[in-house]
């Protein structure tokens, strides 16, 4: 038994001192990928046990990140309750910090998904408005943010509907709209020159 005992404590005197280093590299990379992948809870806790271990004490990578997954559960908490809200603006500055601080976020999809949500309550409104002049106004804010979705990187055809179907009823009321919208979204084959286009009311 004591023969037994003796081997096993030989045999892990010989285990090299580097394969514990590893195994520590591996939890700084397992908390790095919770992090890249949006798993911030997780990867705040494996962080701060982390930077507990002598090799890591005061270590300004590790502190920093602790600090970022913080922040980043913050950001992502006020971007879901701004948009609850349609506090849209709101909403899309948090989620945008956020975006900087991991731009692998798995929601940094959301954002131009929310600035569609803003447009499209625009355009519900711009009915409910009192006078011709303000519902226009809100029609072609309305447009501005179908494009600006777009822009930032929204694929969905259902969006060009959307800017027809607006700037028709603003040309029904009396408007014309320059440049009318009649290119596709999701027809593009190859590398495009960029293209830019904004409303203009011309006023009779």
């Amino acid at each position: 038994m004591k023969k037994t005992k003796v081997f096993i404590l030989a045999l892990f005197a010989a285990i090299p001192a580097t394969l514990y280093g590893q195994s520590k590299e591996y939890l700084v990379e397992d908390a790095n990928q919770y992090f890249k992948s949006g798993r911030y809870w997780d990867a705040f806790f494996l962080y701060r046990d982390i930077a507990k271990t002598p090799d890591y004490q005061g270590n300004y990578e590790i502190e920093n990140q602790i600090k970022n997954s913080s922040r980043a559960m913050y950001l992502w908490k006020k971007t879901e309750d701004f948009r609850v809200i349609k506090k849209y603006d709101l909403a899309k500055q948090n989620l945008s910090e956020l975006i900087r601080i991991n731009p692998y976020d798995p929601n940094r999809g959301q954002l131009p998904r929310i600035t569609l949500e803003q447009a499209s309550e625009l355009h519900k409104m711009a009915w409910k408005q009192r006078t011709y002049e303000a519902t226009n106004e809100m029609l072609a804010k309305a447009i501005s943010l179908y494009h600006l979705a777009m822009t930032e990187g929204l694929k969905d055809e259902s969006v060009q509907t959307l800017i027809r179907q607006a700037e028709s009823s603003m040309e029904k009321s009396g408007i014309q709209v320059k440049q009318p919208t009649s290119y596709g979204i999701n027809n593009n084959t190859g590398p495009q020159p960029e293209r830019t286009r904004s409303v203009e009311i011309i006023k009779n």
